[in-house]
């Protein structure tokens, strides 16, 4: 039943592009579906939020392919939970699986999905719309949600007996050693995302929230509150710059 179970999860989060993005895919969605699944939702909202905190940053930039969080959001937590395992297991697990899971994802990109889309030519010369639709949806059954689906169910299957033994043999002292790995990788999560995003316009903002958090102790919902306070004043200021603007410029043309 739990085998049935991985690869409805998978199917459902692999379609996560299907109607457009969703987000769905995200492993503190992915995680909680699981520990929902499996008997043990606050084991897989925490589970699956801080996998999400380690692969955060895991984004697709230029042609830089990020592992598969979905297989690992999974499996991780999954994973974990069966093993009684605490959230820096599942991390630990989430990582190298998300890897692999990111090579099956390419091999589906480079040769399944482009295998089935040929047909897609042939439809296309002859102005067949609706075999261009069909080939569109069985590529995306058949190319890619269902592979990647039994790949994540394929490894749950063979991998859950082998490594609730491995969690078992793990040393206190390594597990420990993956509890503090697991508070640092959403860090180094957090650093990446920046990366992508972080401009010298924002820094201010961003030390006025550390300060806010880390000094003062304020909890993240009341940053996020004032973050909010911070953006809706900066809106309104622009909005009223560019209604004066407008009026300035109506003006000027009155005078001809």
């Amino acid at each position: 039943m739990d085998i049935l179970l991985i690869f409805l999860i998978s199917c459902f989060s692999y379609s996560n592009w299907f109607l457009g993005k969703s987000m769905l895919d995200r492993p503190l969605i992915t995680g909680t579906i699981v520990g929902l699944a499996f008997g043990d939702l606050a084991s897989g909202c925490i589970i699956g939020a801080t996998i999400e905190l380690a692969l955060m940053g895991a984004q697709g930039i230029g042609a830089a392919a990020p592992p598969d969080v979905i297989s690992g959001g999974i499996l991780g937590t999954a994973f974990a939970i069966i093993s009684h395992s605490d959230a820096g297991a599942g991390v630990a697990l989430a990582i190298p699986i998300s890897m692999l899971g990111m090579v099956i994802r390419n091999f589906c990109y480079i040769v399944l999905i482009p295998l089935i889309n040929r047909a897609a030519d042939g439809y296309a010369e002859r102005g067949d719309v609706d075999g261009v639709c069909r080939t569109h949806l069985i590529s995306s059954f058949f190319g890619f949600i269902i592979p990647q689906a039994l790949y994540v169910t394929a490894a749950y299957a063979l991998g859950a007996p082998v490594m609730e033994g491995v969690l078992a043999a793990i040393p206190e002292f390594v597990q420990h050693g993956l509890t503090v790995a697991a508070g640092i990788l959403p860090a180094l999560g957090f650093v990446i995302l920046l990366r992508t995003i972080m401009d010298r316009k924002l820094l201010p903002y961003l030390i006025f929230g550390f300060v806010l958090s880390a000094y003062l102790g304020l909890p993240i919902l009341g940053v996020s509150l004032i973050a909010a306070g911070i953006v809706l004043l900066m809106v309104f200021k622009d909005r009223e710059s560019a209604v004066a603007v407008t009026a300035s410029v109506e003006g000027d043309d009155d005078e001809f």
